[in-house]
Parts: C-alpha cells; sequence; structure tokens
C-alpha cells in the first residue's frame, strides 16, 4: 500500500497523560510501529509530512525531505481548542500542494508486474525451494521466475528485480544476503527465507540481520520464514501467502475512521472479566474501562458475548482458555458461588503456568481462597476501578519494554 500511495501521512501521538515524562527507550518502544512504517516511506521516496507529540523528538529522526510536525498534546486534547494549530494546518495544506503537483498521472502502470513473483535460492536449498515454492505460487495465482544462481548486482538482475512484484530470498547464502540488502534498499517487497541450520563455508560470517534489518524490535525480523523441514517451510510460505492477497480494507467516513484508531489504540491482550452476579454493577465499570483500553475483554453479560442458543459452558472455557489478563472481582457472592470459583482457580493455572496475569480485586473486605493467598491483590475501597486499570495497564507496558515485545 505505500508502494502505490502518492503521499505519506504520519499522525504520532503519545499514549497517557499530557504531562507524562518518558525516557528514551521508552520512547523507541512506544514508536516502534511509527518508526517501522516511517522507514518503509522513506525507502519508497513518497513524499512525507508527520505530526508527532513533541515528546517524540529524542525518538524520530528522518531525512531533511521528510516534514516532521511537532505538537504539544495539551494544545490539541484542550477542551477549549476547538481547532487544530495553524502551524498543523499550514504544513498539512503545503503537503497536499506538493502531492498534487508531483503525483504521477491516474493512469501511469507500475513498473512492477503484478502477480509475478521472483526466486533466488542457494544450490543446497533448490530440492526444499525451487521444486515446491513455485508450485505454491501457481495454486494461488502467483506467476513464479526463478533468477538465476549466483546472483551479480548487474544490470540484468536489476532489471528483473524491478520488474518483480515482490521477491522470495534464501537467506542461508552470503550472495543472496547482499541481493536482500539491496532489494531492501530498493523498496522491493522481499520474503526472506532462512533454514534453521545454516551452513556457511568456513571463515564467512553468519547472517547479520541487525546490518540487514536495522535495530527495529519489530517488522522485518517477524517476517522471516525459519524452516527446519521441507513441510514446515510449505506451510508457513502458505500462510505467507494468504497474508500478502488479503486485501486492504479502506476507510470511508469519519465514523470508521474513528473506530479504526480507537480500536488500534487498544492493547491485544485478551482480558477475563471474572464476577458474581449480585456484583454486575461494579462489574460494569470494570468493564467499560477494561473495553476502552483493550480489544478484547470477556463479560459473560456483555451483549454478545453469548449469544442464544450457544453452549455457554464451551464460550466459557474458550475465554478462560485465550485469557492473558484475568480480573477477579472477588466478593461474599463471588466466594460463594461455584462458577467463579472455577472461573478463579482456571485463571490462577493459567498464572502459575506463565500464560496470564492475574488481578484479584477485593470489593469488600473478605479472605481470599488459600490458592490465591500468595497472589498481590487491590481493593476498591482503597484504590478506584480507574486506578487499579491503569495500573495493570503501566505493569503490561513496563513488561513488554523488559522483554523487547
Amino acid at each position: 500500500m505505500i508502494r502505490e500511495a502518492d503521499g505519506f501521512v504520519g499522525i504520532y501521538p503519545l499514549p497517557g497523560g499530557h504531562r507524562e515524562l518518558h525516557t528514551l527507550p521508552s520512547l523507541r518502544h512506544k514508536s516502534r510501529y511509527f518508526r517501522l512504517e516511517l522507514g518503509m516511506a522513506v525507502r519508497a521516496r513518497k513524499r512525507a509530512v508527520i505530526f508527532h507529540d513533541q515528546r517524540l523528538i529524542p525518538a524520530l529522526k528522518s531525512p531533511t525531505d521528510v516534514h516532521l510536525v511537532a505538537y504539544d498534546a495539551q494544545e490539541i486534547n484542550s477542551a477549549a481548542n476547538s481547532s487544530l494549530p495553524a502551524k498543523v494546518k499550514f504544513s498539512y495544506r503545503r503537503f497536499l500542494n506538493d502531492v498534487h503537483a508531483f503525483s504521477p498521472s491516474i493512469d501511469t502502470q507500475p513498473t512492477y508486474q503484478k502477480r509475478r513473483v521472483g526466486l533466488i535460492v542457494s544450490p543446497q536449498n533448490q530440492q526444499s525451494m525451487a521444486l515446491s515454492l513455485p508450485e505454491i505460487l501457481h495454486e494461488y495465482a502467483w506467476e513464479p521466475m526463478i533468477l538465476p544462481w549466483p546472483p551479480r548486482l548487474n544490470l540484468d538482475l536489476i532489471t528483473w528485480l524491478r520488474k518483480c512484484d515482490w521477491v522470495v530470498l534464501d537467506l542461508d547464502a552470503t550472495a543472496s544476503r547482499l541481493v536482500a540488502a539491496f532489494t531492501h534498499g530498493q523498496f522491493i517487497p522481499t520474503l526472506p527465507i532462512a533454514s534453521d541450520a545454516i551452513t556457511e563455508p568456513q571463515g564467512s560470517d553468519p547472517p547479520d540481520e541487525d546490518t540487514l534489518y536495522g535495530d527495529m524490535e519489530t517488522g522485518h525480523r517477524k517476517a522471516i520464514i525459519r524452516w527446519s523441514e521441507p513441510n514446515d517451510l510449505v506451510k508457513s510460505f502458505e500462510s505467507h501467502l494468504k497474508v500478502i492477497d488479503e486485501q486492504p480494507r479502506y476507510i470511508g467516513s469519519t465514523d470508521q475512521a474513528a473506530k479504526y484508531f480507537s480500536s488500534a489504540a487498544k492493547r491485544s491482550e485478551r482480558v477475563f472479566l471474572s464476577y458474581a452476579a449480585e456484583d454486575a454493577e461494579s462489574a460494569t465499570d470494570f468493564s467499560h474501562l477494561l473495553n476502552e483500553r483493550f480489544q478484547h475483554v470477556f463479560d459473560y453479560r456483555a451483549h454478545g458475548a453469548i449469544k442464544a442458543g450457544e453452549p455457554w459452558m464451551d464460550i466459557l472455557l474458550s475465554g478462560l482458555a485465550k485469557a492473558a489478563v484475568g480480573i477477579l472481582l472477588v466478593s461474599k457472592s463471588y466466594l460463594a458461588s461455584k462458577y467463579c470459583q472455577f472461573e478463579a482457580r482456571e485463571l490462577h493455572r493459567a498464572a502459575v503456568e506463565g500464560r496470564a496475569k492475574i488481578i484479584p480485586v477485593c470489593l469488600e473486605r473478605v479472605e481470599l481462597p488459600d490458592f490465591l493467598q500468595s497472589t498481590q491483590y487491590r481493593a476498591l475501597y482503597r484504590h478506584s476501578s480507574r486506578a487499579i486499570v491503569e495500573e495493570l495497564l503501566s505493569e503490561l507496558e513496563t513488561n513488554q519494554l523488559e522483554s523487547g515485545g
């Protein structure tokens, strides 16, 4: 989509309080997807303008032809301010004028041939790749083209590469990694493939993905297909083809845009909200706060959570199995409910196995069950529901930053 666009507009906010201070590692972590997209736009040589929270200045670097416009989040989000700052309006108008003046004709054909895929495969992987991958590409209506080995960055290869819609590159050999560096810099979409056991000639260097794909903690490395058995390669290759063929979702209205961006800003961990029916009022407050910040919140009383005629126990077990976060609203009614106790034990087991994080919240002064005695809890009579949710978000963000996820 970036390759076919006439211009690139980035709107880079910073979540949290408008005056909150951040360290450089924190800023880089929060802007990791922004920087990934901006890097693509720069390599594609697109006209670009970036509107970003001024606190992101230390983390955002770009060539001089990318116009960075810093704004103060307090000014943008002020209730008394009903319009954008003048510099934001001016920069955006100038960008639109530039794109209009320099964009190609609507009838201009792309330089690459759609649905043509180039393959550069080393001799050691010819049997595993060159025989199976073209067959799969044909099946999914792509035109495979096996490029000569060894690859040489001469005029012929460069011409063929630019005519390909995208390229499959076998990273097991040094020569193909040099080509990967070229396709990456020239913004030729590339699907790298690497075996688990790379056999390099004696004295040669192993593949250096840090040099090839930079220090980004997300993005390019995750797109590399890693394989040990041919069957694993085939399955992974097919799954990538399905993603490549997935049609983009276009936004056609302000309401659609608001819904999309509010959803994209939410965390992806699945949350299971466990509570007794008698505590529905407190649960409603937590459910609302959690849905504001998480994409998936299982609340059995929420509309559509369990549809009429569905086996509710199966839905419940599925929600428990998928949960990465469990919020347990503990009360006398909760402790008296066998279903609540079942949910609590399942979530506690997931926490012990490292699959989930649980937070018991005491709605009143009660003693936790024996299996929860060693789990740190929060008390609603000491902390507000919003403070408890914000603390959870802060802990998840810290854990993610420390793990480099």
